[in-house]
């Protein structure tokens, strides 16, 4: 009988090609946090680009686009801390800890899903006994294919049996990314120029700022807006682009779902 085809998770399909780094996006990211790989060296325009040229080849992008803003989130944090002055006295925040901590789980659902699908691969050969037949052992459970949502959710009540200390935290309301594009074109309105640093200071959270990173970002590859940087490090200023690049329908599209993603 021939072996079933290897279970492989959509997003790990998704293979950057940068001048420092070649392979998966979340091999990307712990090479990163390990300080194995600068994040100053990674262009994330380009893993954005790639990601969206990657989205036109799948038929039903929506779960994928949520694996990769996880991801990307997380690289647009590392990348603002780069460019921005380091305090003194730097106060952790429940909201960090928050981040990383989602991004655990994530790592944790993503291994579980990949030994689901081994044990369903290796029990697909099975076949069982007539009733005549006693069984010394009982048949390896089967597992039907699952969703990653529907993985995340089992994990989730899996989780709930143990019993959680309460805390009381600040409720503190995320900006969306559509939210953060329109408040940045809106600054062009009053001045010809504004630095990063300015948009990134009227933050209330270190989540926001990696928002507005992504932000930016976007409005770079729309070519919306243009970016200078005097020398390495300094600071960079924005300015509004007089020849908006037109996009074909498609890329709009794509780009649409990912700011629906971020709401």
């Amino acid at each position: 009988m021939a072996t079933p085809p290897t279970s492989v998770s959509t997003l790990d399909r998704y293979q950057l090609r940068l001048p420092v780094f070649e392979g998966p996006l979340d091999v990307l990211l712990r090479l990163i946090e390990r300080e194995q790989l600068e994040i100053s060296e990674v262009s994330l325009i380009s893993v954005f680009d790639q990601f969206v040229t990657f989205l036109q080849t799948l038929d039903s992008p929506p779960v994928v686009v949520a694996e990769f803003l996880a991801v990307a989130g997380r690289l647009s944090l590392l990348k603002s801390r780069a460019l921005l002055p380091k305090p003194q006295m730097l106060v952790e925040e429940p909201d960090e800890f928050d981040l990383v901590q989602q991004l655990e789980e994530y790592r944790v659902v993503k291994a579980a899903a990949d030994v689901l699908a081994g044990r369903q691969r290796d029990g697909s050969g099975i076949f069982g006994r007539g009733d005549g037949i006693a069984s010394p052992n009982p048949a390896p459970p089967q597992f039907a294919p699952q969703s990653p949502t529907s993985l995340a959710n089992a994990v989730g009540r899996w989780l709930t049996r143990f019993p959680v200390q309460p805390t009381v935290m600040a409720s503190r309301s995320t900006v969306s990314l559509r939210v953060m594009i329109g408040r940045i074109s809106a600054a062009f309105d009053e001045r010809r120029r504004v630095s990063f640093e300015e948009i990134v200071g009227s933050c209330s959270c270190r989540q926001e700022v990696g928002v507005a990173f992504l932000a930016v970002l976007i409005l770079l590859r729309r070519q919306a807006v243009r970016a200078s940087q005097a020398e390495i490090f300094g600071a960079i200023l924005l300015q509004r682009s007089q020849a908006p690049r037109d996009y074909p329908v498609e890329t709009l599209q794509i780009e649409r779902q990912l700011l629906d993603g971020r709401q």
